[in-house]
């Protein structure tokens, strides 16, 4: 080996487990080779986004487009040079060396033996030992040291990629299957099918108080949104986006029984999201018995405080990987990675924390096009940069921090800055587990040796989400009809509004006078470990009573109503509760905010985190309740912001003029 080359790569045995050499690669056979190179300023697109957010910047709302998000990330010329000149140095045509659109790599064709020796390595054919599929890879690889900061990796080279696996070939493979820990944030109150009294139907039409029966009505006079006039037409690219998976299919016959007798005004039967279909993915359901509860009532809630402005519905994956990740035995334990490739085409060969493109390790599988595991699935290319991202997108969609790689989530946190600096704001389900535990099982899903310590969520994780826990109405003293007062919010009290403090991102800075203020009042701190590495395998050696990372990003930023809404599901009426109400209520206010900015040719908030943490007027503080779960009380509510309600419900009168207000 030269003393001029270090190496980049090698095989760890995780990566070879399940696959055998078979013998050394064919020296004719031609290699499509890919050079995946260091992206420039990673770390400094935090800082911009700040400058874009801050509401005292001069630079407030002057967003990016996707083009100028791709080239700031994009690797420096000083690093495209010199790998371009290392690879003509040894035989490379300069013009078979083509770059990438997104500018991440370079890739060029070359038979095996001259890759080889241009990477001082052997390539080898891998056999998988449950499916037979071949791969080819080498076990390692060799760079020059001067271009060895420029590269992230080089494929063909030691990454095995995912077999699928069909069902006969499910009995050994299941053995190695991640738990699921993805799911809709909703919990099903009641069930109408064996209770479909006239009563109930005439709830529907006449439902009762707001402490009983949460209709749009509802939820427009506790928060002063307005209803949006029919008389002007709403602004095309403004549509709101939402997103569903994990079989949750709306049905049409549902949307239309549920417009026509609650909401006013009264919205026409056949409105419908516009389908964004990613990688096969069905939207509407042709058979009402398999209506999702998810899909319907996010529809429910969202479109009659729009209305007339539509909804998009970003529906991920093919019924296949929809079906499968539902089971508690899925190989494919990957989330939402879909969905930022086909609103980001620069997103599949993104790369960031060792990690490019979609996850092809155990621990993080996302879903593989063409699906290898059915026939029946989608076999197109996986779709990437299809679709637009919408202003507002709203997820009700939650999982487990501690089930996936630290650098997977960390990839994903990256994009929603990304989406941020182009003025999209992503809002996210804080979870209905309290500080963690199941409902039926208060310690499962904890952490720590005894399952005592708390397991925050993902994506509220992520400190560029807007995460949205939940509140419940109880009486008001003076309240005598629905539209009479406001009610007074506090916690949930059906189930555990999910809230805590993450071990993998830091606290940001707009939060952390709030924090320290929220473990003063609550007196708690010493209840609290310091993970300053952010690391999730340090987080069971806490020391003993320790149950919480006060060093770790606080979540829900905000909340709203999250229990007894009315719907109309599977042909009945029904009540559903969760943080999946409260996101599309909020989904449904920023779309508003953002109507009104752009009729006056302002920018949409985009990410609204600093000016609202800036701004404790334009919520109603929530002082009363907890988020019980891993067998504690969890966290207290407490005056100003809490890791159970957050800042606080909504204002909005008071929200827009704030905003109307930014340049």
């Amino acid at each position: 080996m030269p003393a001029s080359h270090a190496m980049h790569e090698h095989h760890a045995p995780e990566h070879t487990d399940g696959w055998t050499i078979v013998k050394r690669a064919d020296p004719k056979a031609s290699l499509p080779m890919r050079i995946g190179l260091k992206q420039s300023n990673l770390d400094t697109g935090h800082d911009l986004l700040m400058n874009i957010s801050h509401p005292k910047s001069p630079n407030y709302g002057k967003h990016m487009t996707a083009e100028e998000v791709i080239d700031y990330f994009a690797p420096s010329y000083k690093s495209v040079n010199a790998v371009r000149s290392w690879l003509a140095s040894v035989g490379v045509p300069a013009d078979r060396i083509l770059q990438s659109v997104n500018k991440q790599w370079l890739a060029f064709d070359v038979p095996v033996h001259r890759a080889e020796e241009i990477l001082h390595t052997q390539y080898y054919i891998y056999q998988h030992t449950e499916s037979g599929i071949h791969n080819i890879a080498c076990p390692d690889y060799h760079v020059p040291r001067h271009v060895q900061a420029h590269i992230d990796y080089i494929t063909p080279g030691i990454r095995l990629l995912s077999a699928g696996y069909k069902d006969k070939q499910m009995t050994s493979i299941r053995r190695q299957a991640v738990k699921r820990q993805f799911e809709p944030d909703h919990i099903h109150v009641t069930v109408s099918p064996d209770s479909n009294t006239a009563e109930e139907w005439a709830e529907l039409l006449h439902p009762g108080p707001c402490t009983s029966d949460i209709t749009p009505t509802c939820i427009r006079n506790q928060y002063h949104i307005p209803i949006p006039s029919t008389s002007r037409q709403p602004l095309p690219g403004n549509e709101l986006g939402i997103f569903q998976s994990l079989s949750q299919h709306y049905h049409q016959a549902d949307l239309d029984a549920y417009f026509s007798t609650v909401p006013s005004p009264r919205i026409p039967n056949g409105t419908a999201p516009l389908l964004r279909s990613i990688n096969g993915a069905e939207g509407e359901t042709s058979n009402q018995a398999y209506a999702g509860e998810e899909a319907d009532l996010d529809f429910e809630v969202a479109i009659p405080l729009i209305y007339p402005q539509k909804t998009v519905l970003f529906q991920t994956d093919d019924e296949w990987y929809q079906l499968d990740q539902q089971k508690a035995t899925t190989m494919y334990a990957g989330f939402f990675n879909t969905l930022f490739d086909a609103i980001d085409g620069s997103y599949c060969t993104f790369s960031a924390f060792n990690e490019t493109g979609n996850c092809a390790r155990d621990a993080c599988r996302d879903p593989e096009y063409p699906n290898p595991n059915a026939d029946s699935g989608y076999q197109g290319q996986l779709m990437c940069g299809v679709y637009n991202p919408t202003n507002v997108l709203s997820i009700s969609y939650s999982g487990v921090e501690a089930s996936l790689p630290e650098s997977y989530m960390r990839r994903q946190c990256l994009e929603i800055m990304k989406l941020g600096l182009q003025g999209v704001t992503v809002i996210e389900s804080s979870g209905d587990h309290g500080v963690g535990g199941r409902r039926y099982d208060d310690h499962s899903g904890c952490l720590g040796p005894d399952k005592s310590i708390f397991a925050p969520r993902t994506m509220s994780n992520c400190p560029y989400v807007l995460s949205v826990g939940a509140t419940t109405l109880v009486d008001h003293p003076n309240a005598t009809t629905r539209k009479s007062c406001k009610f007074k919010e506090v916690a949930p009290r059906t189930f555990a509004s999910g809230g805590g403090f993450s071990n993998v991102f830091s606290t940001p800075p707009w939060q952390e006078a709030h924090i320290q203020t929220y473990l003063h009042r609550a007196n708690i701190s010493s209840l609290g470990y310091t993970n300053r590495n952010h690391s999730l395998s340090g987080v069971g050696a806490a020391e003993p009573g320790k149950l919480f990372n006060k060093a770790g990003r606080g979540y829900p930023d905000v909340s709203a109503i999250g229990e007894k809404y009315l719907v109309y599901m599977q042909g009945y009426p029904n009540h559903l509760a969760g943080t999946s109400v409260a996101v599309p209520i909020w989904g449904a206010m920023v779309t508003l905010l953002n109507e009104e900015r752009l009729r006056v040719g302002k920018r949409p908030v985009g990410f609204m985190h600093q000016v609202l943490y800036d701004h404790p007027e334009v919520f109603t503080d929530v002082t009363e309740g907890s988020n019980p779960g891993c067998g504690s009380q969890g966290f207290q509510v407490k005056e100003g912001w809490d890791p159970v309600t957050g800042l606080g419900s909504p204002r909005y009168t008071k929200m827009l003029k704030l905003f109307m207000g930014l340049p």
